[in-house]
């Protein structure tokens, strides 16, 4: 009940007097398996059914959970019951060399029940034979390094390609493997850790093609902190030319790619991806070509039966070995069902994302610049957070305004939306570090909350600088009274809603925009400098230059801005004097230290 090979397909004939032996029941069991099975792999796929979680119970333990997964030959894998196994009793497990191992389950048959046969009296197999045959499963343990993940459907339209690989991170791009007209194409790279070993690294390339806009871009994460088994994602989108569609289709390029490790920086080679243009939308295409192949190459090629469930990582030592850390389904193997179809659907009745209801968030900024970003999950609300401690030295001074370093947000170069507020912790929890409440704008409205210990930390003037072609923000905290020597504890807020960057495409296209480039600058007290316009899809037109804050500077009508004395984040809009609705906004931060960096 192996057999691999489905075809041709033979049954019983059944007829009054016909005798049977136990070859005619045999092709009786393998007629239905193959079937089923033949259905399994085609339709279903292969992966995790239901169930089959791999949980860590102590340092030497793990839990597996009863469950179904489908293997690459369309077997039923079944964990009938839930049980604590010892990591040592798994096969493979002394082999493993690294600590980095992966679970595998396989699908396995033994025999059972033996019983006296009468035919095989005198064969030298004392006249026994097993009565059944039982299906179960087998266990193995893998090195990470010597797995390698079966070829599916899916990746003849999603390409995968490792960029960079050491002993600590692993950077893989994924790409479509065709585009369509009126569609963007995405490119997403993926930064994982690999190991335990702490280190801040960053990462860069250049990546374009011929015939998508932007020809070329720079895609870079710097200063990536990341922690075992997480992974930073960015993406660039790019928009195909009407002219691309009929030709072969393009080649995307990754160039100069550059990684910086805590030991240097590394360099890899130039790779290309061949992305087909195709007429039709995505959903025609896929149509056309998933029901494409050759049956009987593709039922005969060789695979690994194993299914990887799990990815262990150990602590190990000369003798013994530990576990430190239990992930789930390491390659993302999961068969979907009709009934999950089902149930996102009727889902998405009461959960409607706020785009559709036309729900907008209060005290939100956006600007208006396409790039790259970090998916923190399958989303249409794409969004990162953190927290980190603004301290104001000694002074604390009344009207004095302070300023944290830049902070990257994770959602790359882009349109972003950032709030913050600031922590209150009462001083009596202070050394269990009990965060007793977190404030969101003007925290004076609370000032008679009785839950919240510090009053002066109440009484601040709180800005946001984003700083969209490096993917970071700025914090400007601002004391209405003099707080003196502290810190503030600042949780932050960013996210990016999945359309926004398609729609300053199509507001690109259907009129014209003015943008200043750059549109966020540094001076000293007291500096100068000349704002220059760029204008899309329109000419060149007089602008006018407004200072939103009365206390920031000057600015003639030629665009050139004398900053303040005063440090501060201060805003102008400049908009089209013949066409008012076109208008765009510049920042200028004033501050000493951060023009001399």
């Amino acid at each position: 009940m192996v057999n691999r090979k489905y075809y041709s397909f033979e049954r019983n004939n059944y007829y009054y007097g016909k005798m049977l032996t136990s070859r005619d029941f045999q092709n009786e069991q393998s007629y239905m398996n193959d079937k089923r099975r033949l259905v399994n792999r085609l339709l279903h796929g292969v992966g995790i059914v239901y169930g089959m979680d791999v949980i860590e119970a102590d340092d030497s333990s793990i839990v597996l959970q009863s469950g179904l997964a489908l293997d690459a030959a369309g077997r039923e894998i079944v964990v009938p019951r839930t049980q604590v196994i010892k990591l040592s009793t798994i096969e493979g497990y002394a082999d493993l060399q690294t600590e980095h191992a992966f679970l595998g389950i396989a699908y396995a048959e033994e025999d059972t029940d033996p019983v006296y046969a009468v035919m095989n009296e005198g064969t030298g197999e004392e006249g026994r034979q097993f009565n059944r045959k039982k299906e179960q499963y087998r266990l193995f343990l893998c090195d990470r390094k010597d797995c390698i993940r079966n070829e599916e459907r899916l990746d003849a339209y999603l390409k995968t390609q490792i960029l960079y690989q050491d002993e600590d991170i692993c950077v893989t791009q994924e790409v479509p493997a065709f585009l369509v007209p009126g569609v963007a194409l995405k490119s997403r790279i993926r930064i994982e850790k690999i190991s335990h070993m702490p280190g801040v690294y960053s990462f860069s390339c250049q990546m374009g093609a011929e015939g998508l806009v932007p020809g070329t871009c720079e895609v870079h994460a710097d200063n990536v902190s990341q922690e075992y088994g997480d992974v930073y994602v960015i993406e660039k989108a790019f928009r195909p030319e009407d002219y691309i569609f009929g030709n072969e289709g393009v080649n995307l390029r990754v160039e100069q790619i550059r990684v910086t490790t805590p030991t240097g920086q590394e360099s890899a080679e130039d790779m290309a991806f061949s992305v087909a243009a195709v007429q039709g939308t995505v959903l025609e295409h896929v149509r056309k070509t998933s029901t494409r192949g050759t049956l009987d190459v593709d039922l005969d090629r060789t695979y690994d039966e194993k299914l990887w469930i799990a990815s262990i990582h150990l602590i190990r030592s000369a003798q013994h070995s530990m576990i430190d850390q239990v992930r789930q389904a390491p390659f993302d193997q999961y068969v979907s069902s009709a009934e999950e179809l089902m149930i996102l659907e009727q889902l998405h009745e009461y959960l409607v994302p706020e785009q559709e209801m036309g729900y907008q968030t209060v005290s939100q900024t956006e600007i208006p610049v396409t790039g790259e970003r970090e998916t923190a999950q399958t989303d249409r609300r794409i969004h990162s957070s953190g927290v980190f401690e603004m301290s104001l030295g000694n002074g604390g001074e009344s009207g004095k305004s302070y300023f944290s370093d830049e902070i990257m947000h994770g959602l790359g170069n882009g349109p972003v939306c950032v709030e913050i507020g600031i922590e209150y912790i009462s001083r009596d929890n202070l050394i269990q570090g009990d965060r007793e409440s977190i404030i969101l704008g003007d925290g004076s409205i609370f000032a008679e909350d009785t839950t919240v210990t510090d009053d002066k930390i109440l009484s601040v003037d709180q800005a946001i600088k984003l700083l969209p072609d490096r993917g970071t923000f700025i914090v400007g905290i601002r004391p209405k009274v003099k707080i003196g020597k502290m810190g503030i504890r600042i949780r932050w807020y960013a996210y990016k809603p999945e359309d926004l960057e398609q729609r300053v495409y199509n507001q690109k296209e259907q009129k014209g925009c003015i943008m200043i480039q750059p549109d966020t600058m540094v001076l000293p007290p007291k500096g100068s400098i000349h704002m220059k316009p760029v204008f899309i899809n329109m000419k060149e037109t007089a602008l006018s230059y407004t200072l939103l804050d009365s206390e920031g500077g000057k600015i003639d009508n030629n665009g050139v801005y004398t900053a303040p004395a005063q440090e501060g984040v201060y805003e102008v809009k400049v908009e089209a004097i013949g066409e008012p609705e076109i208008f765009t906004h510049a920042f200028v931060i004033v501050s000493q230290k951060k023009a001399d960096e």
